[in-house]
């Protein structure tokens, strides 16, 4: 079509950081993005997989973009599934509504799936549009809610566990680990070594600090704006609902918001309970390899733990 502008998508491109980086994201969201930010969620490798950008331009300017992100899943029988994240999708708002998304991830379904993962997965509010967009391309949605505490306070902070800090340790994921065994283990995310789950849960671009709670919990927590996030916790499952009580209480007390992500439904309900507020969210899972579509039914059927940390 005569004058029609020149879209194209670019993978990985060098030199356009200034252009696609904390600036151009921070447009897109209306929300601050870091440096920081940007080198941990975007450019970090992961158990020495490097991670994919997508840039859709339209001549020379960027309007869309999407980074992914290499993990690996486990599932209730115990194997372990390549899988990519896609984070941190991104359009203009000046561009939206004419297709940039579906384009982008047209993009990303083809290169993650040369790059031999089983599937991709998409982290949304309900609602969101790109779940929406996964959706249509035929992911699946596993329940999740983003717990939040309330302006008011959150019950009583009385009799809660004693909370230590404490260093995070190489042997705090085995002995989470420890404690998952197939078949009764429920399916989440796979670290194949210390260092790999020290890269995801300890060394974020915020603050962090490592915690030990009551008797058998442990927790790390970062430290986002006004807001604690607990992006990991681990321990007796007797014990986890008071640790999650403590650590509410602990961010309270020094004037600071909680926030937590959970795909259990008994520890989302207990976690209201406690009065936190629950926004509903999807997990979403698309097979990028044939074997894997009709396995995604018996995916939707098994019990996820995923936590705020596994997410991105």
């Amino acid at each position: 079509m005569p004058g029609a502008a020149e879209l194209s998508i670019l993978v990985n491109p060098e030199d356009l950081d200034a252009e696609v980086g904390p600036a151009f994201l921070t447009r897109c969201f209306a929300s601050p993005w870091t440096g920081a930010m940007y080198r941990w969620y975007l450019q970090r490798s992961f158990a020495g997989e490097p991670p994919d950008r997508f840039i859709l331009m339209e001549d020379g300017c960027a309007l869309a973009a999407c980074g992914v992100v290499f993990r690996q899943l486990r599932t209730q029988d115990g194997e372990v599934h390549p899988a990519a994240v896609a984070l941190a999708a991104a359009t203009l708002p000046g561009a939206r509504g004419r297709g940039c998304y579906t384009r982008v991830m047209q993009a990303v379904v083809e290169r993650s799936a040369s790059r031999g993962c089983a599937v991709l997965l998409g982290f949304v509010t309900a609602g969101n549009t790109s779940g929406r967009g996964l959706a249509r391309l035929g992911a699946i949605a596993l329940p999740s809610a983003y717990l939040v505490s309330r302006d008011r306070p959150a019950g009583s902070q009385t009799g809660t566990l004693r909370l230590r800090d404490a260093k995070a340790a190489d042997d705090w994921p085995l002995r989470a680990a420890a404690r998952l065994h197939p078949p009764a283990a429920p399916a989440g995310f796979h670290y194949p070594d210390a260092r790999a789950w020290r890269s995801q849960m300890v060394d974020r671009p915020n603050g962090v600090q490592s915690l030990r709670v009551g008797a058998t919990c442990r927790a790390v927590v970062e430290r986002v704006a006004d807001t604690d996030r607990l992006q990991w916790l681990d321990g007796d499952e007797r014990e986890r609902v008071a640790a999650i009580h403590a650590l509410m209480a602990r961010a309270r007390r020094h004037g600071r918001r909680f926030f937590m992500y959970s795909t259990c439904p008994h520890e989302i309900a207990a976690a209201r309970r406690l009065g936190l507020t629950a926004h509903p969210g999807y997990l979403m899972v698309l097979a990028l390899q044939a074997r894997y579509a009709a396995a995604l039914r018996d995916w939707a059927g098994m019990s996820w733990h995923v936590q705020s940390g596994d997410r991105m």
